[in-house]
């Protein structure tokens, strides 16, 4: 009986990691597995991860699909890693430091001095595609040069943290274009670490690793004998998580936007880059490969926000889904912020909060939390309109995500708010599909445009809704230059 060939795709994110065979159309073959990854956080803002229980991880979960598919024949491996990961590396190898997710805030006031007036790092965003943001290396660098001067003295090598894993399994230092161009230190257009950046994080080149997109395919001795399966076939270079996201859902070229909504919440296009240069100080841009960009909008509110709301009233008001439902657009006399995580796009300054005007004692914790599911359509809204300034509009939005999936409500009032039809994913695993279609691709097994991309349902948005929310938005926006000039 002849074996099925597949690509193996991992996904590791900050919540878990998840790994999976894909068949040569890009769906999925066999069973997922999927181990949980330990997010440490506190009030100062940490969001560390610790890496050697990260590899664990990683290891376990290609054991386990390995294992459940014996005869499958394998003939790549795909990956997608979370953007923006940092930690050091000795001369040996040994982490020095937690793995820093995008979310660790602790380097905000480094961020806050690098955005005064005339600091050098405002000007790099042209050529690295990042603002000044503590997510980024160009803050997170001096911050652990502070405030961790032991482990600084003792690392020779700052990198993410797939960087860290593959020197683990191949036994040399590398990373993507991809990995590097979240970084904050990356030139987009060179395809090199950018001087100017490096001098603003205070790091010589000869501390990053170099930069290729070469396939590895020679296994240390003690990965080669674990996974047999896996030794001499070519492991693509890492994708960040973002662009994985768009690819496995469809979002493939400038003529599709996708919106994401989970815990937080992202607008993102994917295009060749001969075609446009993303240039806003209020959008990111990073580079899937060598030859493509993706680039939009973070937001790090979105289904935490509603969480929030809900977790206010739901034990109080026990028919809480059917009230919000049953509201008309607007009909609250809410303003609300729902920065419940803080604010990234488009201003990327660290500690906003979340702010809501306009209650009274008539006021419901219904409308509460229908005004807080409007607000992140109006954020999305807003965020919509300035990119399309900068860029040609989408002739069709994707909207994919946990917290989407789970409101037939919240889907329409996102259609509604930045007033077009969006298409829903039927796609659960975004990220490790798109993961798979890229070593499909670079596997010469078809272009992107060649696999299948489904979709459960079509919203269609009301235009007399839309008109609503656009007097809803400027109200919004007038209220988030009264807060941001407070402080808040």
């Amino acid at each position: 009986m002849k074996s099925t060939a597949t690509v193996l795709s991992i996904d590791i994110g900050t919540s878990s990691t998840r790994a999976a065979l894909f068949d040569l159309a890009g769906m999925p073959h066999g069973p997922a597995s999927q181990r949980a990854n330990l997010l440490r956080t506190d009030a100062a803002g940490m969001a560390e991860i610790d890496p050697e229980a990260l590899a664990r991880g990683v290891i376990e979960t290609i054991d386990q699909v390995l294992k459940a598919s014996p005869d499958t024949r394998i003939l790549g491996v795909g990956i997608s890693c979370f953007w923006h990961s940092l930690l050091g590396l000795d001369a040996h190898g040994a982490p020095t430091t937690a793995v820093l997710s995008w979310a660790d805030r602790r380097a905000g006031a480094i961020a806050a001095g690098q955005r005064e007036p005339g600091h050098r790092a405002a000007a790099l965003r042209p050529d690295t595609g990042c603002p000044v943001h503590s997510s980024y290396w160009t803050a997170k660098l001096p911050w652990l040069r502070q405030s961790r001067p032991v482990a600084w003295a003792a690392t020779a090598h700052w990198v993410s943290a797939a960087d860290h894993l593959l020197a683990r399994f191949f036994g040399d230092l590398a990373t993507s274009v991809s990995m590097a161009s979240g970084t904050g230190l990356f030139d987009l257009w060179t395809l090199g670490w950018h001087p100017e950046a490096l001098a603003v994080a205070g790091v010589p080149a000869s501390m990053l690793p170099p930069v290729t997109d070469q396939p590895r395919t020679q296994l240390v001795s003690e990965f080669a004998q674990r996974w047999p399966r896996l030794q001499g076939v070519p492991w693509f270079p890492v994708t960040g998580d973002g662009a994985c996201s768009n690819i496995g859902v469809g979002g493939i070229d400038r003529d599709t936007l996708v919106l994401m909504l989970g815990t937080s919440g992202s607008m993102r296009v994917v295009w060749d880059a001969h075609e446009a240069r993303l240039d806003d100080p209020g959008l990111w841009c990073y580079r899937v490969d060598a030859r493509r960009l993706a680039g939009g909008m973070a937001m790090s509110e979105g289904g935490a926000s509603a969480a929030w709301t809900r977790g206010l009233f739901e034990g109080a008001v026990p028919d809480l889904d059917a009230q919000v439902a049953a509201m008309a657009p607007d009909s609250h006399g809410l303003a609300v912020l729902p920065y419940v995580l803080g604010a990234r796009s488009p201003d990327w300054i660290d500690g906003r909060t979340a702010c809501i005007a306009g209650i009274t004692a008539a006021t419901s914790g219904a409308q509460i939390h229908r005004a807080m599911l409007e607000s992140v359509g109006l954020r999305f809204a807003g965020l919509k309109q300035q990119l399309e300034a900068r860029m040609r509009p989408a002739r069709r939005i994707v909207v994919t995500g946990g917290a989407l999936s789970r409101s037939a409500t919240w889907r329409q009032i996102v259609a509604d708010c930045i007033g077009q039809d969006v298409q829903v994913s039927a796609i659960d695993e975004a990220s490790l599909r798109g993961a798979a279609l890229l070593a499909l691709e670079s596997l010469g097994v078809g272009g992107l445009a060649d696999f299948a991309f489904e979709f459960t349902e079509h919203v269609r948005f009301d235009a007399a809704a839309h008109e609503t929310y656009l007097g809803a938005l400027e109200r919004q926006l007038r209220f988030d230059a009264a807060m941001k000039g407070a402080g808040s």
